[in-house]
């Protein structure tokens, strides 16, 4: 085998096991998914700290902040989503993981809410993030970083 050749297999194999790793593989546990959790949920969250103020006031700021905030928060949900399910506390993650879904649906709605400017929808979505059990799922399967940065508790 030439130079190149053992060059070329090495970076297959380690091409192959970084997908295996980022996929969590078959064996991926429960620590696996606490981490790459905590590293989605803190990711999100230095991102949109790192959104500029908004320069209007009121409701103008609201539904300037979130147009930019909202693809983040789909971001983060689609990241999570992918998160491999190990068996242990798995009702435990299913449960975090659909609080996560539905608290980026209700940043949606709080988003349609504010762009109509009925002060209504928008106490009612702002009401269901509150309400938002994905913090303390999180906090419940050991994922301490999403619990502190749960996106239904940041709106």
């Amino acid at each position: 085998m030439t130079a190149c050749s053992v060059r070329r297999v090495g970076s297959i194999a380690a091409g192959c096991l970084l997908a295996l790793c980022a996929c969590g593989g078959p064996t991926a546990t429960r620590q696996d998914v606490i981490a790459r959790g905590n590293a989605i949920c803190l990711s999100t969250l230095r991102a949109l700290r790192a959104l500029p103020p908004s320069s209007g006031t009121g409701e103008a700021a609201l539904r300037d902040y979130l147009r930019r905030a909202i693809p983040l928060v789909e971001k983060e949900v689609i990241q999570l989503g992918t998160l491999p399910r190990p068996p242990r506390d798995r009702a435990v993650l299913e449960g975090y993981l659909a609080a996560v879904r539905e608290a980026g649906g209700d940043y949606r709605r709080l988003a349609t809410a504010a762009r109509s400017g009925d002060p209504a929808d928008v106490t009612a979505a702002l009401s269901a993030l509150r309400a938002n059990p994905a913090g303390t799922l999180a906090r419940r399967y050991g994922l301490d970083d999403c619990a502190s940065a749960a996106i239904g508790s940041n709106p």
